[in-house]
């Protein structure tokens, strides 16, 4: 998806940057916390993927709070009524009327707070890896004392050193060179003095605690697990306080929700929001199926070690990729160590899969081919069946070296010279009957 226009409201004399993208037919209104700025959500891959998933089936606005962001810089944060009023501003700007308000980290008292004040510009409410809470003693659920009061340290101390990228392995989990990571982004979304000023609202007692009975919209709170920013503990209190609130936990210690694995996230999100489905474009036709897979793959990185096995497998794609080309087929998908490709006609497929295994014979790669001809089904880049499934067993058949396919595709290649040899009948996993099957000589 493109990068959407960042667009300026001015608010108490203060410019917010916001954005508006998706197409609808639901409407999302999201709250970040002060890790945040919308022009460096489109730059790296995994908010991007994320914002333009939700967009599929929502029309989206989202915002820098000031002092964050692409937003105008503060002197003070900004009290309860200024955060409440500079949501409801962005949902004027972007022609929202009652969408469901996602509130992320820290933003989640905002959302909060909006709901319970703001019944009729808030339709629905969810809490994504959110706080509730902030640091009253009360939202700390099942954690003890000394866990709460050790998770607001942890908190604090981030303030205290915002910019310098400590304990980017807790804040960004699973990201690469993550501390230099989350230093750059904290850098992007405030300053040390911002940061100092958001956290010491917490510290003064900034909370939705006390208003967390007093939503009654529909409210679902998505928590991952393992999360360290915001506990699972203070987000189940928070849950179990707000009146009929749907607690889901998700596996995984990611606390920015883009990072990670999102499909369940994003599945809850679209069911709660009441879009319908994602489509998948099906159509079924006719095609040659061709699996392809290295003989001994776990015994070559073995014997050549990472760096020699990876630069194997690059020239392992820059073969295959040749073939198909030659041979007109279409690359599927890659399997690791070796293809799944469709080709218009059997005799095609045949002579590609041939072509493939002998040049990567040359290159001390050792392949093995199976090739079907059936009905598939396209779903999107993909496809599915009954043939996909025939060719990949045929394949498993197959020796060193060797292109077996199976009769329906010796017998629909008659007059186009190919020769075959018969292996007989052999059972196919999870496929009924035997199948005969022939070697491409």
């Amino acid at each position: 998806m493109k990068a959407p226009s960042t667009r300026y409201l001015d608010h108490d004399g203060a410019s917010i940057a916001w954005q508006v993208f998706g197409e609808g037919p639901a409407e999302i209104l999201i709250v970040p916390g002060w890790v945040s700025n919308v022009d460096q959500f489109w730059i790296y891959p995994d908010p991007r993927a994320f914002l333009t998933e939700l967009a599929g089936f929502a029309r989206i606005a989202l915002y820098d709070k000031p002092g964050t962001g692409a937003s105008d810089p503060l002197e003070v944060a900004p009290t309860v009524e200024q955060r409440v009023e500079q949501l409801v501003a962005v949902m004027d700007a972007a022609e929202i009327e009652r969408p469901t308000v996602i509130g992320v980290s820290e933003g989640g008292i905002t959302a909060c707070l909006a709901a319970a004040g703001r019944p009729d510009r808030v339709g629905q409410l969810v809490m994504l890896d959110a706080s509730a809470g902030g640091f009253d003693p009360r939202g700390k659920g099942e954690l003890s004392d000394a866990e709460f009061f050790a998770w607001r340290d942890f908190i604090l101390s981030t303030a205290d050193h915002w910019g310098e990228g400590r304990d980017g392995e807790i804040w960004l989990a699973g990201v690469d060179d993550h501390d230099e990571a989350w230093g750059r982004l904290q850098r992007a979304c405030a300053t040390p003095a911002v940061a100092r000023r958001y956290i010491g609202a917490l510290t003064e007692g900034l909370s939705a605690w006390d208003i967390l009975e007093a939503i009654h919209q529909p409210t679902l709170v998505l928590q991952r697990r393992d999360d360290q920013v915001v506990r699972a503990e203070l987000a189940r209190a928070a849950a179990e306080r707000i009146p009929n609130a749907r607690y889901v936990e998700l596996p995984g210690a990611e606390h920015l929700p883009w990072l990670g694995e999102t499909d369940e996230m994003l599945a809850e999100l679209r069911e709660f929001v009441g879009a319908p489905p994602p489509t998948v474009r099906s159509e079924r036709v006719l095609a040659t199926v061709l699996f392809t897979d290295i003989v001994g793959s776990t015994e070559s990185l073995t014997r050549l070690g990472d760096a020699a096995w990876r630069a194997k497998l690059e020239r392992h794609g820059q073969i295959v990729e040749e073939g198909l080309k030659r041979f007109d087929g279409r690359l599927v998908k890659s399997t690791g160590d070796g293809v799944l490709a469709t080709f218009a006609g059997p005799a095609r497929g045949t002579e590609a899969a041939r072509w493939i295994l002998d040049a990567l014979a040359a290159d001390d790669l050792r392949s093995r081919a199976g090739v079907h001809v059936g009905e598939i089904e396209m779903q999107d880049d993909d496809i599915a069946g009954l043939a996909v499934h025939v060719a990949a067993r045929v394949m498993d058949k197959a020796g060193d070296g060797e292109v077996l396919v199976s009769r329906t595709v010796r017998d629909l290649t008659a007059g186009s010279g190919l020769s075959f040899e018969s292996r007989g009948a052999h059972p196919l996993k999870g496929v009924p009957e035997d199948w005969e099957l022939y070697a491409l000589l």
